[in-house]
This record gives structure tokens, C-alpha cells and sequence, in this order.
């Protein structure tokens, strides 16, 4: 029952760790953010909005840029299900509908980050619509916002893990 263990190829393995790279800096931003989202204050009546602290500045930033390479990675992504779909078998089916799941992540989580952003960067808090009264507010608070944010981008990092384990068990040889 010894099984000689199989060798992977080494660009699929480089970007294998690259995405599990990725995914333990978005799980660090989704953390920061869910950390600071208790944190903000928003009252319209009174006045009180959200002022982004250097700490939330950053975590946005960190997963801004996490997108970003993701979003770069796009033509390696397209390269490696090329090559896997030439040498057919069910795992490449299961690394490109990881790396369809992966992109449509990207894009939700980019769009929850922007509208993040937009709220945060409002200058006239009238803007801003209140979380009680008589009618349902047409926007979440911003700490909800944020919670939003860091659940998408901690989705993300389970896609990209996913994709990352698919594709280390990828064998060098024939399939």
C-alpha cells in the first residue's frame, strides 16, 4: 500500500502558493475590519458619523490591493485551464469552476468595498440615511457595511484556498 507521492508541476504549485498567500492576507483584512466595524459611531441626529481611523484606512487598502492581484492574476488563471483542460480529466473542471466562483467573488467583494469607501468618504453626512425612525433606511450602517466587507473578502479567502488545494494535488504526470 506504498504509494510513491506524486510531484506537481512547478508553475501550477508557484501559483497554488501564491493564492494561499493571498487568502491568509485577506482573512488578516477581514479580521482588521470586522475589529473596527463595532467601532463606528453614526448618528445623524446628533451628528456622529464614522471617521475612518488609519487602521480601517489600511485594511481597506490591504484588501484593495488583494483584489487587484487577483484580478491581475487572471491570464495565469486562463494559462493553467488551458493546460489542465488539454489534459482533460475531472479536475480541471473543478479548478475553472473554482476560478469562475473565484472571479464573481472578486467582483461582489470589489463592489461592497467601493460602496464601503463612498460611505466613508461622504463629506455632508445628510447623505447618510438613519438606521431607525419612522421608515426603513434605504442604507445600512457603516460598521454593517464593514461587517458586509470583511464577509465577502473571508468567502474570497475560502474560494482561493479552495482553488489552491485543487490545484497542488494536480499530478505532474498523465492524469
Amino acid at each position: 500500500m506504498d504509494q510513491e507521492p506524486h510531484t506537481i508541476l512547478p508553475e501550477i504549485a508557484h501559483r497554488a502558493a501564491v493564492e494561499a498567500d493571498l487568502a491568509r492576507r485577506l482573512r488578516g483584512a477581514a479580521v482588521t475590519l470586522r475589529r473596527l466595524a463595532g467601532t463606528m459611531k453614526y448618528h445623524p441626529v446628533t451628528g456622529a458619523r464614522p471617521t475612518p481611523s488609519t487602521a480601517l484606512t489600511v485594511g481597506l487598502d490591504v484588501l484593495s490591493h488583494v483584489l487587484n492581484e487577483i484580478d491581475r492574476g487572471a491570464a495565469e488563471r486562463a494559462e493553467e485551464e488551458a493546460f489542465l483542460n488539454a489534459r482533460g480529466g475531472p479536475m480541471a473542471r473543478e479548478i475553472g469552476a473554482g476560478h469562475e466562483s473565484l472571479m464573481q467573488q472578486v467582483q461582489v467583494t470589489a463592489a461592497a468595498l467601493e460602496v464601503l469607501r463612498g460611505l466613508l468618504t461622504t463629506p455632508d453626512g445628510a447623505a447618510l440615511d438613519a438606521p431607525y425612525g419612522s421608515s426603513a433606511p434605504r442604507r445600512h450602517h457603516p460598521g454593517a457595511l464593514c461587517t458586509m466587507v470583511a464577509e465577502r473578502a473571508e468567502g474570497l479567502a475560502t474560494a482561493l484556498e479552495i482553488v489552491a488545494v485543487l490545484k497542488a494535488n494536480v499530478p505532474a504526470g498523465e492524469p
